[in-house]
C-alpha cells in the first residue's frame, strides 16, 4: 500500500519512534516520554522547572504530566524542592542518581536519534528538522 498522507506518515514515524525508544530506555527502566522529561530537566533544572513548563513545553495535559513526574519520583530520578523565593511554588530537579546517569542518557539520546535518521544523508535529515519545525510551527 502506497502512503501519500503527511498525517499518516507522521503518526508512523511517531509510533516507530516510540518503538525505537522503548527499546533503547530499556535497561534504565525509562519509557520515551519520561525520558524527553529528563531532557528537559537536565537542561533547564537552573532555571527551576515546574509541572506547567513541562505542559506548555511538550504540550501535555496536567494529569499526563503529573503521571509521568510522579514516575520518574518513584524510580528517583527526580525530586521536589520549594521554591525560596514562594515557598507555595515547587520545582522539580534531577536527582544526584540521576545526574550520575546523564552522560549514559544523553548518550541514548545520539543513539536514538541516529536510529531514526540512519536512512537519511546529512543535509536529508537538516532538511527533515526544517520541514517538521515548520508543520509543528516552531521556526520562531
Amino acid at each position: 500500500m502506497n502512503i501519500d498522507k503527511a498525517a499518516i506518515l507522521i503518526k508512523k514515524a511517531s509510533l516507530e519512534f516510540d518503538r525505537v525508544c522503548n527499546s533503547y530506555l530499556e535497561k534504565f527502566e525509562l519509557t520515551g516520554a519520561q525520558y524527553k522529561v529528563m531532557k528537559y530537566l537536565f537542561e533547564e533544572a537552573d532555571n527551576g522547572v515546574r509541572i506547567v513548563d513541562l505542559e506548555k513545553f511538550y504540550s501535555m495535559s496536567h494529569p499526563t504530566t503529573i503521571g509521568i513526574v510522579q514516575n520518574l519520583e518513584k524510580k528517583g530520578f527526580i525530586e521536589y524542592r520549594t521554591n525560596p523565593n514562594n515557598t507555595r511554588s515547587r520545582y522539580i530537579v534531577p536527582t544526584k542518581e540521576a545526574y550520575a546517569r546523564q552522560k549514559e542518557l544523553e548518550a541514548v539520546g545520539t543513539d536514538i536519534e541516529k536510529e531514526m535518521t540512519k536512512n537519511l544523508q546529512s543535509d536529508e535529515t537538516k532538511e527533515l528538522i526544517r520541514l517538521l519545525k515548520k508543520v509543528l510551527d516552531l521556526n520562531n
